[in-house]
């Protein structure tokens, strides 16, 4: 039985919008996401669940990053 290797790129796809929630996420396993999504492209963010119009507060930024991922804190929903 031959296996396929699929892969995004073999499949022409392009990702948009990445989501995940973490019940508790450490100060420093935090830092070290940020750091590993720094280095495939993205500006990371915190900013507080509980504002009506969040402040997005820079954890990790790069010049030539052109993707955003933020991480939301104190969200009260699930």
């Amino acid at each position: 039985m031959k296996q396929n290797k699929l892969s995004f790129e073999s499949e022409n796809l392009v990702v948009d919008y990445i989501s995940f929630k973490f019940q508790d996420l450490k100060d420093w396993k935090e830092k070290e996401l940020a750091s590993y999504l720094l280095k495939l492209g993205f500006n990371c963010y915190k900013e507080s669940g509980k504002l009506r119009k969040p402040i997005k507060t820079p954890i990790f930024m790069g010049l030539k990053n052109i993707h955003e991922a933020c991480f939301v804190v104190d969200n009260p929903y699930w």
